[in-house]
């Protein structure tokens, strides 16, 4: 049996699907928003505790938990595999090229940009900006914009630091044999 399982190949993932799949749970966590928008109805309670507010609002939470958990959780997941899949060098250029196209396309910047402005203009223009609930919708809406950026940064060449401190390791101990000495003061 050891020798079937060791004469199998590893199966490799491949990384624009790897991506996608990140992209995609980033879009089914953030359409919690598009949720929200929905009529969704309160079933009635006999009381205001915690647990009883909660079993009315059992609907509500299942609709906007369900769809964000799960998205959130893809996406995660595939990120978390296509990171490691990147740092271990499993993918040759050739093959991360469709996830750049992906990635680099300027549609996330713009994305980006258009959720956040009517975020913006909410919060300015809103009297009571604590009742907005403009920087959730933010962190949510951002979501797929924000994993493609990730994605999109991790592939992005590291740049050599050719400063005088690009290689800390190789410096050498402070000597002086003037230590102790008292400064000398230029007179004026």
């Amino acid at each position: 049996m050891k020798h079937i399982i060791a004469a199998m190949p590893k199966r490799v993932p491949n990384p624009r699907q790897l991506a996608v799949w990140a992209i995609a749970g980033a879009f089914l966590a953030a359409s919690t928003l598009l949720i929200s928008l929905l009529p969704i109805p309160h079933f009635s309670t006999n009381g205001h505790a915690f647990w009883e507010i909660l079993w009315t609002n059992r609907l509500r939470l299942l609709a906007f938990l369900a769809p964000f958990a799960l998205g959130l959780s893809v996406s995660l997941y595939a990120e978390r595999q296509f990171r490691r899949g990147f740092q271990n060098d499993i993918w040759n250029d050739a093959e991360l090229e469709p996830v750049k196209a992906l990635v680099g396309n300027p549609i996330w910047t713009w994305a980006s940009l258009i959720l956040i402005a009517p975020c913006l203009l909410t919060v300015i223009l809103s009297q009571n900006t604590a009742h907005t609930g403009a920087g959730a919708f933010i962190c949510i809406a951002l979501l797929p914009t924000q994993t493609a950026q990730r994605i999109r940064q991790l592939l992005r060449p590291k740049e050599k630091s050719t400063g005088v401190f690009a290689d800390w390791q190789n410096f050498k101990p402070l000597r002086s044999d003037h230590w102790g000495d008292q400064p000398l003061h230029s007179s004026e």
